[in-house]
């Protein structure tokens, strides 16, 4: 039962993933305007995904997409949860 479980971690890691990129991609290709809110749930989920010790794989799609989008803030390279 373990291995199913890991197996539905991976299943919503990647889809996860992918929700980001096409959000990013389509915001960019149609420039749609509400990035910053965007950028506001990117950090949101990147906040969640370090508490949930998501892979370093999700948390490199949501820094990535929060560049694309414009946002400097740092708070990608902070392991720590209580970081800010």
């Amino acid at each position: 039962m373990v291995a199913g479980l890991a197996n539905s971690d991976d299943v919503f890691e990647a889809l996860l993933r992918r929700t980001i990129t096409d959000s990013v991609i389509g915001g960019k290709e149609h420039r749609v305007s509400g990035s910053e809110d965007l950028i506001a749930r990117l950090r949101h989920y990147e906040r969640r995904a370090l508490q949930e010790q998501l892979s370093t794989q999700t948390l490199q799609v949501i820094s990535s997409a929060r560049r694309l989008l414009g946002d400097r803030s740092e708070m990608g390279r902070y392991r720590d949860v209580g970081a800010p």
